[in-house]
């Protein structure tokens, strides 16, 4: 199959100043507009993490058609954002609510179709794949599924490398970018960085 290759560039104003957002990635899907799916870790940082809400905004910025969570993930993202990150429950609805508008991100009600599916993928996984996070996982897979069946998503942001996994295992067309928790940003882009620069340095090196 033909190997299909975006290279993007645009510019946002922020806080007065412009800011180039470059994308350039390569796959074998046929070319179409992107409708994407969080999952609830995603949802949290989102409301938690301006630098990492940042981040997010560079990645969708281009060809997005839809956005979309399900009523799962946000309840979970707001039982979260409650218990472990010391919210109000009135402070994590209305920042879920926040970011919901900023992304124009449409709530998605399960159905018993799309969670039986989701029940169907843990079966066939847990079979092929040993599952680490098993007490969340099933749920993991109902938001997914209920996205997959539902909104036919093609995109799907997780901070979970299990569940990109079982995507692959699965064999399903989404591709399954992989968020930095936004505890590890700023950690991230350091190494990065230092990366960068000895790239940089060995590349300028003569040899001998």
């Amino acid at each position: 199959m033909e190997i299909q290759e975006t290279h993007l560039k645009a510019v946002r104003e922020k806080n007065g100043r412009l800011k180039t957002y470059e994308n350039h990635e390569s796959n074998d899907f046929i070319a179409e507009e992107d409708v994407i799916g969080f999952d609830s870790n995603v949802l949290v940082d989102m409301v938690n993490s301006s630098e990492f809400q940042e981040d997010l905004k560079a990645m969708v910025t281009f060809g997005t058609l839809k956005i979309y969570a399900t009523e799962l993930a946000l309840g979970e993202a707001r039982h979260v954002l409650i218990k472990k990150k010391d919210y109000s429950p009135q402070e994590a609805t209305n920042g879920l609510l926040k970011v919901m508008n900023d992304f124009s991100i449409e709530k998605v009600i399960h159905t018993d179709e799309g969670d039986r599916l989701g029940e169907d993928w843990v079966n066939f996984i847990k079979k092929r794949m040993r599952i680490k996070k098993f007490s969340t996982f099933p749920n993991d897979c109902k938001i997914l599924s209920n996205l997959f069946y539902q909104k036919k998503i093609n995109i799907y942001f997780t901070e979970d490398r299990e569940l990109k996994r079982a995507v692959d295992i699965l064999k399903l067309k989404i591709r399954v970018k992989i968020m930095t928790e936004a505890s590890r940003i700023s950690e991230k882009k350091v190494k990065d960085f230092f990366r960068e620069m000895n790239k940089s340095f060995y590349k300028k090196r003569k040899p001998f």
